[in-house]
């Protein structure tokens, strides 16, 4: 065969059969899988990284990069903010200051709150990471819950532990974002995490629902309040706490989910308007709701809650104050 031909032939080879470090893949996504459902607001990814691939790993979402690394071991995690609805996660490996590989996938933080955010869109479906094979995780975290997991420990010898097995809380090496808010709730704080999530339960962690199955195993004074009163506000009534409360951590004091006024108008759209429905009667244009300071409740703002309990009253429209008419609850700021 002349030399020519043969030279041909040889460059439709190569053609043909791309070399094995070109078709390399980089990066793979152990968790979580593309069109996945999440319920909290921070998420954790898993990664596959083919070794000495990569010099730099980015986490963007939604166009904002939340996180990076440089990748040292053949697993990499990551933690990410979600915000409501659908978030565009890309992960990038970055080569001698060239993005060698980009993987995106979609992933739908819904909420009970949110109207427009309850139903995820066609195609997403929940898939719990601890419901998966974890075997990959298990080299470097313990991936099953310990005697400490069930009482309070101290969590500020935490910091300094590298070592997810050796960690005095089996969830915090993975999960402790979900507390890096101002306000913690108890027994997020200690990473006590057992009190609430059944290992035994399926899917497993799960908590018992309705909210308050749990939540008046500790909060007992309330549920003794609340439930003697005449008037429940319809979340308390139907056992739905988390709907308000974050039971992990927040930014807004009592956990709330939302600053306070926010959180009232979210689903009473009809007063979003920052005034009182009673127009005309002390300020022109109605009552304010919001921006100014609470007479009674000193060093707070006027909110909502400033005259409606926000979990049960005696008297209606859930009146705070123990006032029993409207007449009665005006007079507890305007006595003239």
């Amino acid at each position: 065969m002349p030399i020519k031909n043969i030279f041909f032939l040889f460059l439709f080879f190569l053609l043909l059969v791309p070399s094995a470090e070109g078709n390399q893949k980089i990066l793979t996504v152990n968790y979580p899988p593309d069109k996945t459902v999440m319920e909290l607001g921070v998420l954790g990814i898993s990664l596959s990284v083919t070794p000495g691939s990569s010099d730099l790993i980015k986490v963007k979402v939604n166009g904002s990069e939340q996180a990076s690394a440089a990748p040292g071991k053949k697993v990499e995690c990551f933690s990410v903010k979600l915000s409501l609805g659908v978030n565009k996660i890309e992960v990038s490996a970055i080569k001698d200051k060239n993005q060698v590989e980009t993987i995106a996938f979609d992933i739908f933080r819904r909420s009970d709150l949110e109207r427009e955010y309850r139903n995820p869109p066609a195609g997403f479906q929940k898939k719990n990471f601890h419901m998966t094979d974890t075997s990959l995780c298990a080299e470097c975290h313990a991936m099953k819950p310990s005697e400490s997991d069930k009482k309070p420990v101290n969590p500020a010898t935490f910091a300094s532990l590298k070592d997810g097995k050796t960690s005095p809380s089996t969830c915090y090496p993975c999960h402790k974002k979900m507390t890096a808010y101002p306000f913690v709730h108890g027994p997020a704080s200690v990473w006590s995490c057992l009190s609430c999530h059944n290992p035994d339960a399926k899917p497993v962690y799960f908590i018992k629902k309705p909210d308050t199955d749990t939540c008046f195993a500790c909060h007992i004074e309330q549920k003794q309040d609340w439930l003697a009163k005449k008037y429940i506000h319809g979340p308390v009534n139907t056992g739905n706490c988390a709907i308000c409360h974050s039971p992990h951590a927040s930014e807004n004091p009592f956990n709330l989910v939302k600053p306070a006024w926010e959180l009232c108008i979210t689903c009473h759209v009809e007063n979003g308007t920052g005034r009182h429905i009673i127009a005309g009667f002390v300020y022109e244009g109605g009552h304010p709701t919001r921006g100014k300071p609470d007479p009674v409740r000193e060093g707070k703002e006027l909110s909502c809650a400033s005259c409606h309990n926000p979990h049960a009253s005696n008297y209606p429209r859930l009146w705070a104050l123990e006032a029993q008419s409207a007449f009665a609850l005006c007079t507890k700021c305007h006595q003239k």
